[in-house]
C-alpha cells in the first residue's frame, strides 16, 4: 500500500507541476497572441478550464498528504495529546466522508455524460472525461484523509498504552 500511495504521490505532483507550467505557458501565448496578433484560440480557454478542474482535484489530494489543508490549531493546541488527536481523527473521518459523497456524485455525473455521449464546445472531448477528475481524485483524497485518521488513531492507542 505504502509503495502504491508513493508512486501515485509522484504522479500526482509531475502532472500537477507539469499541468501547472502548461497552463501558464499557454496562457502567456494566448494573451500575446490576442493582444499583438489579434487572433484567439478557441479551443484554449475550454481546456484550460478543465485542466484547471483537474490540477484543482489533484493539488487538493497532494495538500492533504503534505497536511497543508486549513485546520483549526487553536482547539487542539491546547488540548491533552489524546484529545487533540481524537479531534483530528473525527475532522479527518469527516473530510473523507464529504469526499467520498463528492466521488459518488461525480461517478454518478460522469456516468450519466458518458450514456448521454455529450461532447465539449470547441474541443469536441467527450464531456466524462471532463468531469472525470473529481470521481477519481474525490476517492484519492478520501483514502488520504482515510490514512491521516488512521494515523491519528494509532496515536491515540499509542497514548493510552503510555498511561497504562
Amino acid at each position: 500500500m505504502k509503495n502504491f500511495l508513493r508512486i501515485l504521490g509522484n504522479i500526482e505532483e509531475m502532472a500537477v507541476g507539469g499541468l501547472l507550467l502548461l497552463l501558464a505557458v499557454g496562457t502567456t501565448i494566448q494573451v500575446c497572441t490576442r493582444y499583438f496578433l489579434g487572433m484567439t484560440f478557441d479551443w484554449f480557454d475550454e481546456g484550460s478550464r478543465y485542466l484547471l478542474v483537474f490540477v484543482t482535484f489533484a493539488g487538493a489530494g497532494l495538500a492533504v498528504k503534505h497536511g497543508a489543508h486549513f485546520s483549526m490549531e487553536a482547539v487542539t493546541q491546547y488540548a491533552p495529546p489524546r484529545i487533540a488527536a481524537g479531534l483530528r481523527l473525527l475532522a479527518n473521518l469527516l473530510s473523507a466522508t464529504v469526499m467520498v459523497i463528492i466521488a459518488w456524485y461525480g461517478w454518478e455525473q460522469t456516468s450519466l455524460l458518458a450514456r448521454y455521449g455529450m461532447t465539449t464546445a470547441s474541443l469536441g472531448m467527450p464531456m466524462w472525461v471532463a468531469y472525470l477528475p473529481i470521481p477519481v481524485f474525490g476517492a484519492t483524497i478520501a483514502l488520504r484523509f482515510m490514512l491521516r485518521a488512521w494515523d491519528q488513531a494509532c496515536i491515540m492507542v499509542a497514548r493510552a498504552q503510555e498511561l497504562d
